[in-house]
């Protein structure tokens, strides 16, 4: 398998897992989040789907960037950071956003490592424009865990100053 169809099943398995997440959680603002990560895997799958078919056409990947989704997620935690009154959640709620969060993390990692071996300029920084995108969603699934695990105090975290940072605001 060649690292486009890789890179086509790995956004296609990360939207799948969002989705289903998605369906599992009835917080409505974590809901979102797992909704803004399928819709940008499904981008992602959507550019490499183009780039096989079309592999010397690399234009297209500013739409990679994900300001969208950190513009919308961030203003879903800053309505996460005003719930004073919510209880800690379960393992079971943790324990698939840490999944998340190994396979975004797998996923920068994979990218990093092929844009290294990658020889052609133009694919080598669209592979790390991915990886970067992919070191977001770790930064924003960091966020959830940390609202999960304590989300009284959410919005005095570092974590939630630093994912505010991520837009230079």
């Amino acid at each position: 398998m060649d690292i486009i169809e890789f890179a086509m099943k790995m956004e296609t398995d990360g939207k799948a897992f969002y989705e289903k997440q998605a369906t599992l959680t009835s917080d409505p603002e974590l809901k979102k989040i797992l909704l803004e990560l399928a819709e940008e895997e499904g981008r992602h799958y959507e550019y490499f789907r183009r780039l096989k078919d079309n592999p010397n056409d690399l234009s297209g990947g500013e739409a990679l960037a994900g300001s969208e989704t950190l513009a919308n997620v961030r203003n879903i935690f800053e309505v996460l950071a005003q719930k004073t009154d919510q209880k800690p959640f379960g393992n079971d709620v943790v324990s698939a956003w840490r999944e998340a969060r190994t396979t975004e993390e797998k996923s920068e990692a994979f990218y990093k490592e092929k844009a290294g071996q990658e020889s052609n300029p133009n694919k080598k920084k669209l592979l790390l424009r991915i990886a970067k995108e992919e070191n977001n969603h770790k930064q924003m699934i960091d966020g959830v865990l940390m609202f999960l695990r304590q989300p009284a105090d959410f919005a005095q975290s570092a974590q939630f100053r630093n994912f505010q940072s991520l837009e230079g605001r």
